[in-house]
C-alpha cells in the first residue's frame, strides 16, 4: 500500500458546506512509489466575497483572489494530478465532498478512493483522544510555516505518512491504510462524464 500512488491534498474554502460554499485554495503532493514528483498550489476565484473569519483564519483576502483562476479553469490540470491515485487528507470527506462538487458544477463526475488521516490516525494510535492536524503537529513535532494554507496543510500529512513506516512495522501500517480507505468500485472511478448534481449530503469534521 506505501508504495501505490497517493494525490495528498488539502483545500481551503469560504466555509463548510460543499454545496454553499466554494474553494479558495489547493495544495497538492503527488506521490508515486514513496517519492513526490509533482507538487501543486493555487489559489481560486470563488465568485463571492469571503467571509471575514476565513480571512482571519487563513491570512487568505478577496483583494489575493481577485486575479485567481477559477475551478473551472483548472479542472483538467487538477484531474490529471488526481487521475490513477488514491486521495489523502485530513478529514477526508470534507475536502473530497468540496472537490467533489466543484467537479460536479463543471458537469464532470467525480469518485476516486480515499484514505483519511484522521481516522489513520485514530487506528495506530488510540492512546490520544484528539486527531486533528494541530494535534498531529504538536504530538509528533512537525514544522509548518503557515497552518490553515493548503500546500502547508497537505505536506504535513506527508511528513506524516513517512513517518508512520519508523514507528510501527510496515505490514501494520499497511493493514491500517486498508482498514481505513474508502474504496470506490473500479467502474465509479474518477472519469470526465456529463453527471447532475447529487442531493445534499451533510459533512462532519472528525476530532
Amino acid at each position: 500500500m506505501l508504495n501505490q500512488t497517493f494525490s495528498i491534498i488539502d483545500v481551503e474554502t469560504t466555509g463548510g458546506s460543499p454545496f454553499l460554499d466554494r474553494i479558495i485554495e489547493i495544495g497538492l503532493l503527488r506521490v508515486e512509489k514513496g517519492e513526490v514528483v509533482k507538487t501543486y498550489q493555487t489559489l481560486l476565484n470563488p465568485g463571492v466575497a469571503l467571509p471575514e473569519f476565513i480571512t482571519e483564519l487563513t491570512g487568505i483576502t478577496d483583494a489575493d483572489l481577485l486575479g485567481a483562476p477559477t475551478f473551472d479553469d483548472i479542472k483538467e490540470e487538477l484531474f490529471e494530478l488526481l487521475e490513477d491515485s488514491i486521495l489523502v487528507a485530513h478529514n477526508a470527506s470534507f475536502d473530497y465532498g468540496f472537490i467533489g462538487q466543484e467537479f460536479r458544477r463543471s458537469g464532470w463526475s467525480f469518485s476516486m478512493n480515499n484514505l483519511c488521516t484522521v481516522r489513520l490516525s485514530r487506528v495506530l494510535y488510540p492512546e490520544h483522544k484528539h486527531h486533528n492536524l494541530d494535534a498531529l503537529i504538536e504530538r509528533h513535532g512537525f514544522s509548518i510555516d503557515n497552518r490553515h494554507r493548503a500546500f502547508d496543510d497537505a505536506k504535513i500529512l506527508w511528513d506524516f505518512l513517512q513517518m508512520l513506516p519508523t514507528q510501527f512495522p510496515r505490514e501494520q501500517v499497511e493493514k491500517a491504510i486498508k482498514r481505513t480507505m474508502l474504496k470506490i468500485p473500479p467502474k465509479k472511478q474518477l472519469h470526465m462524464q456529463q453527471q447532475p448534481p447529487p442531493e445534499e449530503l451533510t459533512y462532519i469534521y472528525e476530532e
